[in-house]
């Protein structure tokens, strides 16, 4: 095997992206260094094949500059998805960020930023017409909007970097998509949008290899990755229920139940410090008829590829959510 020269700092390494990301960039022959919280969860991440750097983006300093020394690419997935307060979207999407960029601008200047952004930051679709690079993001939710406010803090730092926004991402490891798996497999699929809901979709590891791709290739700028379909949301419960062995009931939830329920679930996680579910924002993207985007510049200009159909991703994921236990 050819000698591990490149080496890769991946933030958010322990998450569930991130932790895919690794083991691709590892196949890919790079050596890996994983900045890393004292709170977390490192059950995904090869830690005998991999450097821990202790270190929060949320905080600036001397812990980020020593971890992104000497590297060849910062892969910048640590951010916040769902939150019970639009602060948190802030401190670590937009704050965090602006530390790794500060922090490679003084220990890595020459280094490149891959930065995981995020369909959000687009916003929906307002035609049928999948989005593509050129068009004018328009955010719906905070979440989204900390993304874009992101990427505009990468594009103006002068650092060379590629930014990805992915669409719904899904497979082994995911816990939020989980809950429509546990749905389904009780026989039920909740509806919030309109009939047809059209989705851009793409599993994890063709996620995960396209970043290593991205890395290794001339690419600089803005890029989607998609499994290569627009879905609509009917196809992707039914495929749910056939990997499952299900034909869920479809039940479409009004907008004012959905948002009631997001309150309640929002005011749940406040109590127990967790993640919520569902929020107020969530509702209004979930309700969004189309979140589609077309990945043909990633295609052409970087090698993209996705080898990983819908059918055989969700049944692949719903065969590793029973294997762990999870439903």
């Amino acid at each position: 095997m050819p000698e591990r020269s490149r080496v890769a700092l991946v933030t958010g390494a322990s998450g569930f992206i991130g932790s895919h990301l690794v083991e691709a960039l590892l196949a890919h022959n790079w050596r890996v260094r994983c900045l890393v919280r004292d709170s977390s969860v490192l059950r995904w991440i090869p830690t005998d094949d991999v450097t821990l750097i202790n270190g929060d983006v949320t905080h600036a300093g001397e812990n980020l500059e020593r971890a992104v020394r000497g590297v060849s690419v910062v892969f910048h997935l640590a951010g916040v998805t769902s939150a019970t307060d639009d602060s948190a979207y802030t401190t670590v999407n937009v704050e965090g960020t602006r530390n790794v960029v500060n922090a490679m601008q003084k220990a890595a200047p020459d280094s490149l930023l891959v930065f995981c952004s995020s369909l959000a930051a687009a916003g929906p679709a307002t035609t049928k017409r999948p989005l593509n690079e050129t068009d004018e993001p328009d955010p719906v939710s905070a979440y989204g909007r900390s993304k874009l406010t992101a990427e505009r803090i990468v594009a103006e730092s002068g650092v060379q970097h590629l930014i990805i926004r992915p669409p719904t991402v899904y497979g082994p490891r995911d816990r939020d998509i989980l809950a429509v798996f546990r749905l389904v497999a009780r026989g039920l699929a909740l509806r919030v949008a309109v009939e047809g809901q059209r989705l851009s979709m793409v599993h994890a590891q063709d996620l995960a290899r396209g970043f290593a791709s991205a890395a290794e290739s001339d690419g600089r700028g803005l890029y989607y990755m998609t499994d290569g379909f627009v879905h609509t949301w009917e196809s992707i419960i039914q495929h749910i229920g056939r990997a499952l062995g299900k034909q869920p009931k479809v039940i479409s939830v009004a907008p004012g139940v959905a948002v009631f329920l997001s309150r309640a679930e929002k005011l749940r996680a406040s109590l127990f410090g967790s993640k919520p579910l569902l929020t107020p924002d969530r509702v209004v993207e979930l309700s969004q008829a189309n979140w589609t985007c077309d990945d043909t510049r990633a295609r052409l200009d970087i090698d993209y590829e996705s080898l990983i159909a819908l059918p055989e991703g969700v049944k692949s994921t719903a065969d590793w959510y029973r294997a762990k236990g999870w439903l």
